[in-house]
């Protein structure tokens, strides 16, 4: 998650508008999706150039999707077919920015960030821009993880988003990741209830580490949700052009869904804080047990520490050297003293 710096430094002293990818994906997974419709018409292929777009000259919503950006050479061919500002351009393939919304004189750009568990079950994030023009959209996915699977069965299953235009379309695939948001925070909040348990179970370092490690998760989520909150905000509010004003209102319910989980994130966050004190009582709650244990040993042992240093002296006359039960006697005493510094400590609470 956090340990997987994203390569920023190829990035310094490097004039505005320079296509250097940083990001993990490679280049051999990249391919291009071309998916057309109206309310009577859906088709879906794999295109081997943006050029393809072009010729496309029917009434209808085309939507590109281009998977995996690490061939640069093919976001820039892409990018000067349909007149992409550079600017826009280096965003798409500097994959550290932040949600945000920027409109050109062409077309609207959208970056946003989808969140999902790696292979290792760390958490990490996917950049996907979006470029909205009147009546296509074009969307770059850092990785092949399926992202807008729903989409496609949405617009197979039904004729609701089909009737609409290219603005409806950029709602649906924000709504879609920001609803996938959801599903990743309703899997932290189960793994914060198994690491509650296992608090009152057995605190033992493992979940300290789960402690931290969920602590670091949501520190991470909430630097995603609130610029995600400013691009809501903004799309919600009717800034750009771009956007219908029919379509705005439904922004306004992605702005109320990220607001609910930066209220969840901020609970998970207290939890978490709560279950760390929790853990740090717990340990020294076991350390003072087992010091009350070792000092009651050491306690009852200082009277017989005492007896027998008396009785090891190399004295040649000792009063009960020559008693006959002087043995017996001795261990009879340390017995007594004993039972009664038990009982003592037991009476002072101590036991």
């Amino acid at each position: 998650m956090l340990s997987k710096v994203k390569n920023l430094s190829a990035t310094a002293n490097k004039p505005p508008g320079s296509l250097i990818y940083t990001g993990k994906g490679e280049k051999q997974n990249q391919k291009l999706v071309l998916t057309v419709y109206n309310d009577e018409i859906l088709e879906r292929q794999e295109i081997k150039s943006s050029k393809e777009l072009l010729d496309e000259n029917r009434n209808v919503v085309k939507w590109l999707d281009v998977i995996g950006i690490a061939n640069t050479e093919t976001v820039y061919e892409i990018c000067r077919t349909f007149g992409i500002h550079a600017l826009a351009q280096e965003d798409i393939l500097n994959t550290s920015q932040n949600p945000k919304a920027e409109e050109y004189d062409s077309f609207l750009f959208i970056v946003t960030k989808n969140i999902f568990f790696d292979e290792s079950g760390a958490l990490d994030t996917e950049q996907i821009c979006l470029v909205l023009f009147d009546d296509s959209v074009i969307t770059f996915q850092e990785y092949n993880n399926d992202s807008f699977q729903f989409i496609h069965q949405r617009l197979e299953e039904g004729k609701t988003l089909r009737k609409n235009g290219s603005d409806d379309l950029v709602y649906a695939l924000i709504d879609s990741i920001v609803d996938n948001y959801f599903i990743v925070l309703e899997a932290i909040g189960e793994e914060i209830d198994e690491v509650e348990d296992q608090l009152l179970e057995k605190p033992e370092k493992e979940v300290l580490n789960r402690i931290y490690r969920l602590k670091r998760e949501l520190i991470f989520f909430r630097n995603i949700l609130w610029p995600t909150r400013n691009l809501a905000s903004e799309l919600a509010r009717g800034e750009f052009e771009a956007i219908d004003q029919k379509t705005i209102i439904y922004f306004r319910d992605v702005y109320d869904h990220v607001i609910q989980m930066i209220d969840i994130v901020e609970t998970y966050r207290d939890i978490c804080s709560g279950m760390l004190d929790t853990y740090l009582s717990s340990i020294g709650y076991k350390t003072n047990e087992v010091m009350k244990i070792l000092t009651v040993f050491s306690t009852i042992f200082i009277p017989l520490t005492f007896l027998a240093g008396v009785y090891g002296m190399n004295f040649k006359y000792f009063p009960e050297i020559e008693w006959r039960f002087g043995y017996f006697g001795f261990w009879g005493v340390s017995a007594l003293v004993t039972i009664f510094m038990l009982r003592f400590l037991r009476k002072k609470g101590w036991l």
